[in-house]
């Protein structure tokens, strides 16, 4: 009997021990991710097309002139400038990814201003003018990060001025009397053209309208290398004169500008990403029939 009752309280324990461990068994979680589901974002190539209105701060530079007597001498001006205007471009590019994109931009702008010098102490002259101005440009840019709406930028580019100066008008003044006998005059020089070297940089931030609109804002530095500017009066011309007259020596402008680009690489499909979730896996299936000691003999 004793070895039999030793079995039973075995198997007893055994059994325990085997209930205590299921009870407690949970089994590991399964994760399983969603089915990807189509998205929409902006395309990140594509051509697009652009208008800005901008405007120029009043410029300072310098120039010079030649006065002719006989044989020609240069004279320098102490003060010229251009004032500010408003300008207005237009443009067309194509973006290569999410961050590069590049553009041909066509601009114009009228400016007056010129500017006043003296010459031996004898004579002080007192000009004014105007310059019309077609930049075409060939930019590129860098998209930086985007957040939210709002996509920041830089950009540089080179290309072209045609400036045109108009008529400029001469007032001439005579400070020393026993030199220029005490008359003054006005004359009148006609304007000069030229095709002018000019670099740009740029930066601002984009701000997503809807997917294929953007509000462009931002700031430009550009500077147009030197050029003619006006050649001789009439007097000058009767009395042999010859060409150009006057140039100025290159200018620097500072612009804001505010534009409007339409992408339309438009929006693409993306891949949509959720986060994993948890499906619970089957719940383990346990033999309930009574257990059922064995009987020994």
């Amino acid at each position: 009997m004793k070895p039999v009752l030793a079995a039973t309280v075995v198997a007893l324990i055994s059994t325990g021990i085997s209930a205590a461990f299921a009870a407690d068994y949970e089994p590991a979680p399964s994760y399983q991710t969603a089915p990807l589901r189509p998205t929409h974002q902006a395309g990140h190539s594509g051509w697009y097309i652009r208008g800005d209105i901008g405007h120029n701060f009043k410029t300072k530079t310098d120039g010079g002139f030649r006065v002719f007597e006989g044989t020609y001498r240069d004279a320098h001006y102490e003060h010229m400038e251009l004032r500010s205007n408003t300008y207005f471009g237009a443009g067309a590019g194509y973006r290569l990814n999410a961050h590069l994109r590049g553009d041909v931009s066509l601009a114009y702008w009228n400016r007056s201003g010129f500017g006043t010098a003296t010459l031996d102490g004898d004579w002080s002259f007192d000009d004014s003018s105007s310059a019309n101005a077609f930049e075409l440009m060939a930019n590129a840019y860098v998209d930086l990060k985007t957040f939210g709406r709002i996509t920041p930028y830089v950009g540089g580019g080179v290309g072209t001025t045609y400036l045109r100066y108009g008529r400029l008008t001469n007032r001439a003044t005579c400070i020393d009397a026993a030199e220029c006998g005490g008359l003054d005059y006005v004359a009148w020089h006609e304007g000069e053209d030229s095709w002018r070297f000019t670099w740009a940089l740029m930066a601002g931030v984009s701000v997503d309208l809807t997917h294929r609109a953007k509000l462009d804002l931002g700031y430009r530095y550009a500077h147009v290398a030197s050029g003619h500017a006006f050649g001789f009066d009439a007097a000058d011309i009767a009395a042999g004169a010859t060409g150009v007259q006057g140039w100025d020596n290159g200018f620097g402008t500072h612009q804001i500008r505010a534009g409007l680009r339409y992408e339309f690489g438009g929006a693409q499909t993306a891949a949509y990403k959720p986060e994993p979730f948890v499906i619970p896996a089957p719940q383990p299936v346990y033999d309930t029939t009574p257990y059922e000691a064995p009987v020994y003999k």
